[in-house]
């Protein structure tokens, strides 16, 4: 992509070109987070979850900011 597209992403190069494990092109549903409950808790769902697929940090990392919402990222 251009040097604009990449300003726009919150997440490194790097992160962006990990290669997604076979069987993971759907990826989990994961709970949505808000910005009410308390973070950690919403934190180690998502940390048990991905532990049990065996998920790589890189996608983790891509996998993150999906489960925020609009209350949560202010």
């Amino acid at each position: 992509g251009s040097d604009e597209e990449d300003s726009r992403c919150p997440l490194s190069k790097e992160i962006m070109r990990a290669p997604i494990p076979a069987g993971f092109e759907k990826p989990p549903q994961l709970r949505t987070y808000d910005g009410q409950a308390d973070p950690d808790k919403h934190i180690d769902n998502i940390n048990a979850i991905l532990d049990f697929r065996m998920v790589s940090g890189a996608i983790r990392c891509r996998l993150f900011p999906t489960t925020l919402r609009k209350g949560a990222m202010a």
